[in-house]
């Protein structure tokens, strides 16, 4: 994975770690089978990555659609590994435009790497709509843990806009934190 944030950044693809890498970043970590990044995507830009990664790295062409989001992505694997690298398109959704001119720089000490991430906000916005049992549970970590350095009129605002101010109000009460 460092090697692919090391060409997005040298290639200066606008991007983001999104999924469990990002709220692992803000909570406490868990595994996973794939890495999320969300790539601004323009012509070209999956055939610079892909040639700039090399052997170790296959890019499939094949669009696909992520049915939980209805975003279009396309699969990056490391070979030796088999580790899949989900490359998910910018779409035109008005949180993820948000979600990503919010983004940050911060440094990844397990990889020894800065990387581009979303807000803690916007991690647990995001993981609020998914709506799964892991994406709730990640949503649950990273509240607890960042709890007062949120900005809760921005995470409130967009709650009340996806309708899931009562999953958030729920996680809450369950951690007994005032948000």
């Amino acid at each position: 994975m460092a090697e692919v944030i090391g060409v997005l950044h040298k290639k200066e693809i606008p991007y983001i770690l999104a999924g469990v890498f990002s709220s692992n970043v803000y909570g406490n970590p868990r595994s996973a089978n794939a890495a999320e990044f969300v790539i601004d995507h323009h012509p070209g830009v999956l055939k610079v990555l892909g040639e700039s990664l090399g052997n170790d790295f296959t890019l499939d062409s094949q669009i696909s659609m992520e049915l939980q989001t209805g975003t279009l992505r396309n699969i990056l694997t490391y070979n030796p590994t088999q580790f899949d690298i989900e490359l998910f398109r910018l779409g035109l959704d008005p949180h993820d435009r948000e979600r990503f001119a919010r983004r940050r720089h911060l440094r990844l000490p397990d990889l020894s790497i800065d990387a581009v991430l979303p807000t803690a906000e916007d991690v647990v916005i995001q993981k609020l709509r998914w709506g799964r049992d892991k994406d709730l549970a990640d949503a649950r970590v990273v509240i607890a843990v960042q709890a007062p350095q949120l900005d809760w009129g921005y995470l409130r605002s967009w709650t009340d806009r996806h309708g899931t101010t009562a999953v958030l109000d729920r996680l809450l009460s369950e951690l007994k934190i005032s948000g």
